[in-house]
């Protein structure tokens, strides 16, 4: 009887054991395990802020463009290392002074399967320089382009009013995403922002708005169909929360982890930080448009100089910064080193005083967002911290990201803001928006300068076009037009199965993740 017992008992275990494998392998199978990382097709990211549209050719804002390339392409892209890389376009050259011309490749379709060709980018310039539409834009297209020509079904040249020899840093490699015509016609601007057509690798299944969007695989995407099937986009403004849907598992990706938090994410076993310097330029802008003692250099060179930069990356970024002196980036190709103002709040008090304030008299709203760009509220409150040490009074204003955008591009800041720009590729890239009469984010009003600024971007000639980048550089900083900060890392949170490579422009393109071990 006691080995009938025993032999029982072992039957039992086995039979248990056997049904115990099935059943996890049919979970395996059904997906029934709902964690974000179940499934090496999918990926959930989750982003501090919303876009405004999903219409190409339209919003310039980071949190637009950070995710419009999964759904529409560009004729062309700039890898951060001097070298365009094809896409639509698959070569360029310049038929004269004024002339560029672009073969398309063949063979591209839409979402919708309208074929992509030389009308499509016709239909996108005509769009965005529509004053109607509204587009950010507009203002540089109409002021410096006379003409688009379809010379073929697959050929298009554009033309000019003067030498533009940043026209593909400025113009090409961000600001066409080619609409297809038909449907836009057939449905209207308003509809294809909310449901778009594209040719890029993603379309879009659903926008449920303050909430998600979701992506599904353009099986017939012209580059091969990426790895990644489905992907959705959460929208949690506070980092706080980003950070507990990764730590949960209701998502695999989140970004903008802010310095000080980092240790925690690599701290859990499911979690890791990738990161990377970017090419984004984080400074202070002074705005000389509102009437006030910032209109008078020498307060603002005071603030310059009562700012102690070195102090704020040790202390606030942790070390994850590179310190910046110029307007521009070394990213950028017109990049030119200047003198920096080293921390020194003796002198900026003498300039105050040169200019007939004491630092009592001095009281600046300080505008910035929270939690949008990274460490961006804290950074805010060190340095108005800073200034206050030595008597100015700073009224920290927290703006929701919405707000603080419409107020950036619409010249409703206070006296100074925090400001994190994308990535520019060339002096005028970054210089056409702040620093030009039709800058969306333009903040200055030193006409004068403006115009010397904008008589550099006509030159062809590349060695004398780099001396004029060079002076416009130190022209600003003589100014103090700003408080330069740094270029920092730009860092994710990931669970441990995600490989992904930030980029230098921080765009986010699905189909360049991946799902390991």
């Amino acid at each position: 009887m006691k080995n009938k017992g025993s032999l029982l008992f072992f039957l039992l275990i086995f039979c248990s054991l056997i049904l115990s494998a099935c059943t996890a392998s049919d979970e395996k199978e059904n997906g029934s395990n709902t964690d974000a990382g179940s499934d090496s097709s999918e990926i959930t990211v989750a982003l501090p802020a919303e876009p405004s549209t999903l219409l190409g050719s339209t919003d310039p804002a980071a949190a637009t463009h950070l995710i419009l390339r999964n759904i529409y392409n560009n004729l062309m892209s700039y890898d951060g290392e001097g070298n365009f890389v094809p896409e639509l376009a698959t070569e360029w050259k310049n038929i004269d002074e004024l002339t560029w011309e672009f073969k398309l490749r063949e063979g591209v379709k839409f979402h919708n399967g309208a074929p992509f060709n030389a009308e499509s980018v016709k239909y996108t310039v005509d769009y965005l320089t529509n004053p109607e539409s509204k587009s950010a834009f507009s203002g540089k297209w109409v002021k410096d382009l006379k003409e688009v020509k379809i010379v073929d079904e697959y050929t298009i040249q554009f033309i000019t009013h003067e030498p533009k020899v940043s026209f593909l840093h400025n113009f090409i490699i961000n600001d066409i995403h080619p609409l297809e015509p038909g449907y836009i016609e057939e449905v209207g601007w308003e509809k294809a922002a909310s449901n778009p057509i594209g040719t890029g690798p993603y379309k879009v299944t659903e926008w449920k708005r303050g909430e998600s969007i979701s992506f599904v695989v353009n099986e017939d995407y012209w580059d091969g169909e990426p790895e990644i099937k489905k992907a959705t986009i959460k929208f949690i403004p506070e980092f706080s929360s980003r950070l507990s849907a990764l730590l949960s598992g209701d998502v695999d990706l989140i970004k903008s982890v802010p310095f000080d938090s980092t240790e925690r994410v690599e701290a859990d076993a499911n979690t890791k930080i990738i990161s990377a310097y970017t090419g984004r330029n984080t400074f202070i802008a002074l705005n000389t448009s509102k009437e006030g003692p910032l209109q008078d250099v020498r307060v603002r060179q005071a603030l310059n100089y009562a700012v102690d930069t070195d102090l704020l990356i040790a202390n606030v970024m942790n070390g994850h910064a590179k310190k910046l002196t110029s307007t521009l980036t070394p990213f950028n190709a017109s990049h030119f080193e200047v003198d920096e103002y080293e921390y020194n709040p003796e002198k900026a008090i003498e300039l105050l005083a040169e200019a007939g304030y004491e630092p009592e008299d001095i009281n600046l709203t300080f505008d910035t967002t929270n939690g949008y760009f990274p460490m961006d509220s804290q950074i805010v409150q060190a340095i108005a911290g800073e200034l206050e040490k030595l008597g100015m009074k700073i009224n920290v204003v927290q703006n929701e990201t919405g707000v603080y955008i419409q107020k950036a591009t619409s010249k409703g800041m206070g006296d100074m803001y925090f400001f994190t720009s994308a990535a520019a590729t060339e002096g005028e890239s970054f210089y056409s928006f702040f620093y030009s009469p039709t800058g969306v984010y333009t903040y200055i009003d030193d006409q004068k300068l403006l115009e010397e600024i904008g008589a550099a971007f006509p030159i062809f000639e590349e060695k004398e076009r780099q001396e004029a980048m060079n002076n416009i550089q130190q022209k600003l900083r003589d100014e103090a037009v700003s408080i330069p900060l740094w270029i920092s890392e730009d860092a994710w949170g990931a669970a441990n199965d995600v490989i992904f490579e930030p980029k230098y422009n921080e765009q986010l393109d699905f189909k360049d993740i991946k799902r390991g071990q």
